[in-house]
């Protein structure tokens, strides 16, 4: 009788959405209450509106996913079960990152490309490495569950998201560099975007 990975991967899928909303919802919350909401009126308005679009589907899909596997057979891809199973190291690694990110970027944490009126520049935890883990974390989050779900949705979806924060990451920069200046034009020059910078 064949390996089946199915369960296992509906259970690390699921803990991974859980994980998300316990340790992201609490930390905006108490940054919105101390400091304040961001309107997203701040942002460029294509990002949610592209957002608006990508998200739900792959939403739906990893909903679904999770109660039946069958619904989303459809747009399955074939992958080999041992393949699946990669997506439980990528989703721990996904988790730790974010949950690091949270507890470093704390107050400052804002939904969008508008920094916090009261808001300091962090360097420290993954800041150290990269100004962007929030968005690393995201990436590595998808590629476990494009894995886990072996869904050509999810797997689409989740590289559009990530080139949409991508994006809007430059405008954050310009905002940041508005907000820091020279320290965090400086804080640039050390630092990778996404992943940590090999040759300073």
């Amino acid at each position: 009788m064949a390996f089946d990975p199915e369960p296992a991967c509906r259970i690390t899928l699921g803990v991974i959405v859980a994980s998300a909303a316990a340790i992201g919802i609490p930390y905006r919350l108490r940054a919105d209450r101390a400091g304040g909401p961001v309107s997203r009126r701040d942002d460029p308005r294509w990002f949610w509106m592209l957002m608006g679009m990508v998200v739900p589907p792959v939403a739906s899909v990893c909903l679904a996913f999770l109660v039946q596997p069958r619904w989303v057979d459809f747009a399955r891809i074939h992958l080999p079960p041992g393949w699946r199973l990669t997506g439980v190291p990528w989703a721990i690694a996904g988790v730790a990152l974010f949950t690091w990110m949270f507890r470093h970027l704390g107050l400052n944490i804002t939904s969008t490309a508008t920094p916090r009126a009261r808001a300091v520049l962090v360097t420290t935890g993954p800041y150290r490495w990269m100004r962007h883990p929030m968005y690393t974390a995201a990436l590595i989050l998808a590629a476990a569950a494009t894995l886990l779900t072996a869904n050509a949705i999810v797997a689409i979806g989740g590289v559009m998201m990530f080139g949409l924060l991508a994006a809007r990451s430059r405008v954050e920069e310009q905002r940041l560099v508005e907000k820091f200046g020279d320290a965090y034009r400086a804080y640039q020059r050390r630092t990778g975007r996404f992943l940590p910078r090999v040759f300073s």
